[in-house]
């Protein structure tokens, strides 16, 4: 055995180099990574490091290497954050489903890393190790060489805990398997990664917490260090909810979330995002307030066609999951008040049930805070039109006329004198309220057109009404408004002077029968097939029109181009087709001939 001064000096020797090793790698940019193989290289690299800091002569603080090596160490858990972002926005498009799935382990690796503290009695911190260098560096093939191979790793659907109680763990898992499978595109494996049973607790588990708030929640916050992030409209867009949670961070005990409603949408992922929402509010009932928006209304939801949705996820069970989220809806409750100051709802104000036996100032008789309280949400929902209380709560907004009227749908229209009235007579000093978007705001010239997310309605006297939207590049029919999405952030000691974040999500996933490509006759053919109802070849036509105009290399060959053909693709017809049918498709086939050689002459 070598004496242990040369023993020592070996050790310090190498573990130096161990510390130049953890410093880059902490400070590696996975997003520039060149392929897949090189952030699996990387991410075995960390939990060597890790593993590494378990070593029983590492917690020794009196050990110069121990020091050395700590303080890296550190240095690495502080940037499993950084890590964590980078990994979630690393490009899946090109991974196959196999190293989708060991990339979402990795994420969950890099989450328990950051969970864990090498923080020994006392540590040295480097001068040269306080600022973590950018860099770009080549990790090696990610062969089996390298130091080991995550081939063995499978991918296990989710399960639901015992006794239902959900942890941090299980809800960052139930994220993460999510988030993964909107990248694979394929709606029916759904159920392989969250099968319908965990889909079906979740739902009934959050519907039993939100039965038993009140319509109005008050949400109490007496920390110093507390704050309340109050998220609008998100539309079934779940990449803006993780956006959100990556920007501000977790819910937890000093960080409370509001959610204005309007989950389900025009999105790709509304069912996801409802899912994610209900797991956090069964982590955190006190800390995750979810209110009802305008979609999440019977009416609404077959309008939005959720229960299609639903079933494409998972066939014979998704009229009964369909049935628990409408159930679901009628549970969440339609306000809250921030610290006795702020008022969130999604709609906005609504009229007193007294309105009617006075006519003269009708601005008067707002509904107050008592009144929303007594209103039986759990039993609307079959007939959500009869509720004329529950329907101004969700569907009213804000205009710059004074005064309070009917709209020509559902809810009111109130002016700025009663937003005056309402924060006076419920002593409040804000309204935050979402349900409109940039398209809602596209024809009001007088209102903000809520392209950054948000916008200040109403200045009054008494304080504030302001509208956030969470939905960024949102879509309306064949409308994209390019505007960002937003949430707003409340600290104390003052409430009511909101701090509002913008923010965009660009190059998400969409389910493919939502993405239309310019150049594909096969989509085009597809989308042709699913609006008539059947394809070509069930009516006998065995050579249709192709969706693509072939156009010459060389523009001087346009000139060139032959006269308009005397045969048609598509024609002649089979004696199958009757009249006046077989005539329309005549002159639909010749129609597509001569439109093509038009594009071709003028192109």
């Amino acid at each position: 055995m070598p004496p242990p001064e040369i023993s020592k000096r070996v050790l310090d020797a190498k573990l130096e180099a161990c510390k130049f090793a953890f410093l880059k790698l902490s400070a590696v940019k996975t997003t520039r990574m060149k392929n897949y193989k090189q952030l699996r290289t990387l991410l075995m690299l960390k939990e060597i490091s890790r593993r590494g800091a378990d070593r029983d002569f590492l917690k020794d603080p009196e050990n110069s290497v121990t020091r050395i090596l700590c303080s890296v160490l550190k240095q690495v858990v502080s940037n499993s954050d950084r890590s964590l972002k980078s990994l979630r926005g690393f490009q899946y498009e090109t991974l196959d489903d196999q190293e989708k799935q060991q990339v979402t382990r990795m994420i969950a690796s890099v989450q328990g890393m950051g969970s864990r503290k090498y923080e020994p009695e006392s540590v040295d911190h480097l001068e040269d190790m306080t600022e973590p260098v950018e860099m770009e560096i080549y990790l090696g093939n990610g062969d089996d060489s390298v130091g080991g191979d995550f081939g063995d790793i499978v991918l296990e659907p989710i399960s639901w805990p015992l006794e239902s109680q959900l942890n941090l763990e299980w809800v960052e898992t139930l994220m993460g398997l999510i988030n993964q499978f909107t990248w694979k595109n394929s709606v029916s494996e759904f159920p392989l990664i969250l099968p319908h049973s965990v889909a079906f607790s979740l739902v009934e588990c959050a519907s039993q917490i939100l039965d038993k708030e009140a319509n109005c929640v008050k949400i109490d916050c007496c920390s110093e260090n507390s704050r309340v992030i109050v998220v609008g409209d998100l539309h079934g867009q779940l990449h803006d909810l993780l956006k959100i949670f990556d920007q501000s961070g977790r819910p937890s005990q000093n960080q409370c979330f509001v959610f204005n409603g309007n989950y389900i949408g025009r999105g790709s992922w509304s069912l996801e995002v409802f899912l994610v929402l209900l797991a956090w509010k069964i982590l955190m009932p006190e800390n995750v307030i979810l209110l009802r928006g305008s979609s999440e209304t019977r009416i609404s939801a077959e309008e939005l066609d959720f229960l299609k949705e639903i079933c494409d996820r998972y066939g014979e069970h998704g009229p009964m999951l369909y049935s628990k989220c409408i159930d679901c809806f009628k549970m969440l409750p339609l306000a809250s008040v921030i610290s006795n100051s702020v008022y969130t709802t999604h709609g906005g104000l609504f009229q007193s049930s007294r309105v009617q036996e006075d006519s003269v100032n009708p601005s008067l008789w707002l509904g107050s805070l008592d009144e929303l309280d007594k209103i039986e949400r759990r039993q609307a929902g079959e007939n959500d039109d009869e509720n004329i209380t529950l329907n101004h709560v969700l569907w009213s907004c804000p205009w710059m006329a004074d005064g309070l009227s009917e709209s020509n749908y559902k809810g009111l229209l109130w002016g700025a004198d009663c937003t005056e009235t309402f924060l006076q007579q419920s002593n409040l000093k804000m309204i935050i309220r979402s349900h409109e978007g940039p398209d809602a705001r596209a024809d009001r010239e007088d209102m903000g057109n809520m392209l950054s997310g948000y916008s200040i309605d109403h200045e009054v006297e008494s304080g504030k009404l302001c509208t956030v939207f969470s939905a960024s590049m949102f879509s309306q029919g064949s409308r994209n408004y390019e505007n960002e999405g937003a949430y707003a952030v409340l600290e104390p000691h003052n409430f009511t002077e909101p701090r509002f974040v913008s923010y965009t999500v660009e190059n998400v996933p969409r389910l493919h029968h939502q993405i239309i490509s310019d150049g594909s006759s096969t989509q085009q053919q597809q989308m042709w097939e699913n609006r008539t109802g059947h394809g070509f070849a069930s009516l006998g036509i065995s050579n249709p029109p192709s969706w693509t105009v072939p156009l010459p290399n060389d523009p001087s060959q346009i000139l060139q181009l032959r006269e308009p053909p005397q045969v048609f693709e598509g024609l002649p017809l089979p004696d199958t087709i009757q009249e006046p049918h077989k005539s329309n498709y005549n002159y639909l086939f010749r129609l597509i001939s001569a439109l093509k050689q038009e594009i071709q002459t003028r192109v």
